[in-house]
């Protein structure tokens, strides 16, 4: 560049006219010194072009560099979302697994034919109530949730007929009206120490029942108020108080509550490759002896809903003419005959109160167990329930109606031809008005149930 811009100088002054070559010698300084002037400004540009140069050679130096770090950059970024993507599916797998683990879904749903055929007569001598046919169902809904290492709560949902606490069942009926759903189970179980629980709310019955037996307490029932319960080696048992009652009302009326307190104790006896259960119950029904708020769905024109306990005062207005102190004594025989188990069970209940009619007892057998599938199992018992001998509110619904002062047989079986599918078989041969008359001066008067059902649980 230099050269080129010398010769272009040398070559503009020799084409200068005849005349000029005569210029002074001033005027060639003058020239040299612009071209001096000139070469200089061509050295500096040339210096800034390199250095130009030089630096764009190292920007793009570092422009590549940039590059491929931006490149590196985003394959370690696509590699990174893909890691968390991976790993926030195996954290809700994780979280989705231990929730799972913490809660369990159960249910069943029953349908029942039911048939039953009462003799008793009214004052005219006519039968109270036609021979009766139904279909029934019953369902039932139950969360559990592991609120902590040692808390269990419980909620469970169930269908009802006019809030029975003594069934879940409800008879299709009423040109197909749409069935109510009541609060069947609300508690907690904190398991306090490894032999021991403390439970509340409304709960399922903690207390040992032989053979299950539902003559004494009626499965359906959840009671509610606060229990414990222990079982070391071979020892178990219970204690309770339950609310029956809460009453309020004027400070001149009786406004004391019902409660029933109870407690039960058992052992659990090994014999060869049998086992032999025993248990000793006793319950006291508080603020019950001359009370009515106690019995459930009394109207104003009955003392029917005492479910045959005796009661003192006019239709309507009749209360407990006696308290409930009750004990009760079971045992409970498992054996094998054969390749099947065999149940041998008893039970035995005195009310201390009244000094009569007051004992109940059953006992019987069940061959075979309906579990698995294709497994089968059949039973009978026999059964007495004397007036007074326990507090009728509790006592199985479908012996006898539900009521005491009467006895009878009981006969049933179950076969399981699927897993969660069982359909059983039970047929009631008792006798109502066992030991007292009725208004139509009826005693030991027929009453049979027969019931078919198909469960369905999961």
């Amino acid at each position: 560049m230099k050269n080129l811009m010398i010769a272009a100088a040398v070559a503009a002054a020799l084409s200068l006219p005849a005349g000029a070559h005569a210029a002074t010698s001033d005027d060639l300084a003058q020239i040299r010194e612009q071209l001096q002037g000139l070469m200089q400004r061509v050295d500096k540009l040339e210096q800034e072009n390199q250095t130009l140069k030089s630096e764009n050679e190292q920007l793009k130096a570092d422009g590549e560099k940039l590059k491929a770090e931006g490149d590196y950059l985003k394959a370690e970024t696509k590699g990174l979302r893909k890691d968390a993507a991976t790993n926030s599916v195996a954290v809700a797998a994780v979280k989705g697994t231990d929730w799972a683990s913490k809660v369990s879904i159960k249910g069943d749903m029953r349908y029942r034919y039911e048939g039953i055929s009462d003799e008793s007569l009214n004052t005219s001598g006519v039968q109270n109530t036609a021979d009766r046919s139904r279909d029934r169902i019953r369902a039932r809904l139950s969360i559990e949730a592991k609120a902590t290492d040692n808390l269990l709560v419980g909620i469970g949902l169930t269908t009802a007929e006019n809030q029975d606490p003594r069934s879940g069942n409800q008879t299709l009926t009423g040109t197909f009206t749409k069935k109510p759903i009541e609060l069947d189970l609300a508690y907690f179980d904190w398991k306090f120490a490894s032999w021991g629980d403390l439970i509340g709310g409304k709960m399922k019955q903690p207390f040992f029942k032989p053979a299950q037996s539902t003559y004494f307490w009626d499965n359906d029932i959840t009671p509610e108020g606060l229990a414990f319960s222990f079982n070391s080696g071979i020892w178990f048992g219970t204690a309770y108080n339950y609310w029956i009652s809460e009453v309020s009302g004027p400070e001149n009326t009786v406004t004391a509550d019902s409660n029933l307190a109870g407690a039960q104790v058992g052992v659990k006896l090994p014999i060869g490759a049998s086992t032999l259960t025993l248990a000793a119950h006793y319950y006291d029904l508080s603020a019950g002896q001359g009370r009515r708020n106690v019995l459930f769905n009394c109207s104003a024109t009955s003392n029917g809903c005492a479910n045959g306990n005796t009661t003192i005062g006019a239709a309507g207005a009749g209360v407990l003419a006696f308290d409930y102190n009750v004990g009760e004594l079971a045992a409970e025989f498992n054996t094998n005959l054969g390749t099947l188990p065999l149940t041998l069970w008893g039970q035995y209940a005195e009310n201390q109160d009244p000094d009569d009619l007051n004992t109940a007892w059953f006992a019987g057998f069940r061959f075979g167990t309906a579990s698995n599938a294709r497994t089968w199992e059949l039973g009978a018992t026999y059964g007495v329930i004397e007036k007074d001998a326990v507090f009728a509110q509790l006592i199985d619904s479908d012996f006898a109606g539900g009521v005491s002062d009467s006895e009878g047989w009981v006969l049933r079986a179950g076969y399981v031809p699927v897993r969660n599918w069982t359909l059983n078989a039970s047929y009631f041969m008792n006798k109502l008005n066992r030991d007292r008359p009725n208004s139509a001066g009826q005693t030991d008067v027929d009453y049979d149930r027969l019931q078919l059902d198909f469960n369905v649980k999961f």
